[in-house]
């Protein structure tokens, strides 16, 4: 198994302000209810890179290297394009 990466988990954030301007993913946050400090807002979201590295792993607020906090993102599935089959 693939290890889990931030960019496909469902609590990931871009800062597109860095990545536009720096082209930097350096800034990117997670939103998980379990990396937040203030679990009444979730207002304080911390840096990804910071979350899943080795070094901050036994923290209690730390996915770590193997991503516990980790959720796949749902995607959306589309609806074919062309006629609705409930069109008469």
């Amino acid at each position: 198994m693939t290890k889990p990466l931030c960019v496909n988990c469902k609590w990931y954030r871009k800062s597109w302000i860095e990545h536009i301007f720096f082209r930097t993913n350096k800034y990117d946050t997670c939103a998980s209810p379990n990396t937040s400090q203030n679990l009444v807002t979730g207002n304080e979201a911390r840096f990804c890179d910071m979350l899943r590295s080795k070094r901050w792993e036994e923290l209690d607020f730390s996915c770590g290297p193997d991503g516990r906090f980790y959720e796949e993102k749902k995607l959306c599935q589309k609806k074919p394009l062309g006629k609705n089959n409930n069109d008469y």
